[in-house]
């Protein structure tokens, strides 16, 4: 069983704080400037046009100032998918509830509420218990991975604006490595399953300028993720920059994108990195 806490502590910890204003300032300059018809454009999430998206933005920001102390949520209880039914429903919910907020003000509140959930996080011993990743692996995480899952939403949530409208989105290395950085935590669960030698070597690195790569080991009890020595690996997994995040986002299935994933080494140890996932949902 991979333990979340345990993958933590596979590599050094990412402290994504310092981007959130940033990031918060780019979306609030991006929504500021549509045109009343640009707010009921449609997204890639299903059902959501810009408006939701923002609103589901806002419960976000709410649910973290208000976060339960204890909840089955918080400390990783539940099962992926009953996690990712919970979660699924109560965004449905809250955008449907909250659909009579008016772009201005909700702008607004995205205005408020930003740098209030950003003071709370500055505030919080990193590596204290946060809400559990469960995409990560079961139990509880550690308040740094909390807050890069996060951002990671954050981040997500702001291409498919992005997308919607035709403007360019964040891929830059200050904003897009540490996604990938985060994203890459779900490869021991996305292995968990598949045996392998011990000190087997999968590689997984993703091209351009924001990109990287990933070592992924066979240790004794688990895949580990492992510092890039430069060594071979039995396999290596290539991505393009603007592949994985989609891929692990479940905007696009394997099938529809394999012939752009590039799988050098046994194909079988390859493909369960094109499969992980990261975030909540209950398209595995």
């Amino acid at each position: 069983m991979v333990r979340s806490w345990d993958v933590a502590g596979d590599l050094p910890p990412i402290d994504v704080r310092p981007l959130l204003p940033g990031e918060r300032a780019k979306l609030l300059g991006l929504l500021g400037s549509l045109k009343s018809s640009d707010w009921t454009r449609p997204t890639v999430c299903p059902g959501w046009n810009i408006h939701d998206v923002a609103l589901h933005l806002l419960g976000n920001d709410i649910g973290r100032l208000g976060l339960l102390e204890g909840s089955e949520a918080r400390s990783g209880q539940l099962g992926f998918l009953a996690l990712a039914e919970l979660i699924e429903q109560s965004n449905e919910d809250w955008v449907r509830t909250t659909r009579r907020i008016a772009p201005s003000l909700l702008v607004e509140f995205l205005t408020f509420t930003g740098p209030r959930v950003d003071a709370a996080f500055a505030r919080l011993d990193m590596e204290a218990e946060g809400v559990a990743v469960a995409w990560t692996g079961t139990g509880p995480s550690p308040y740094w991975l909390d807050i890069a899952r996060e951002y990671t939403e954050r981040w997500v949530h702001h291409q498919h604006i992005r997308q919607a409208l035709g403007k360019p989105e964040l891929l830059g290395r200050r904003w897009l490595h540490p996604v990938l950085a985060a994203f890459m935590r779900a490869l021991p669960l996305a292995y968990e399953s598949i045996p392998a030698p011990l000190d087997t070597r999968v590689a997984v690195a993703v091209d351009g300028p924001a990109g990287g790569r990933w070592l992924l080991r066979r240790g004794e009890e688990r895949w580990r993720l492992i510092p890039d020595d430069g060594r071979p690996a039995t396999t290596e997994v290539r991505f393009g920059p603007d592949l994985v995040w989609r891929l692990w986002t479940r905007l696009v299935t394997v099938d529809e994108v394999q012939a752009s994933i590039a799988i050098s080494g046994d194909e079988k140890l390859g493909l369960p990195a094109a499969h992980a996932v990261a975030l909540m949902t209950t398209k595995l």
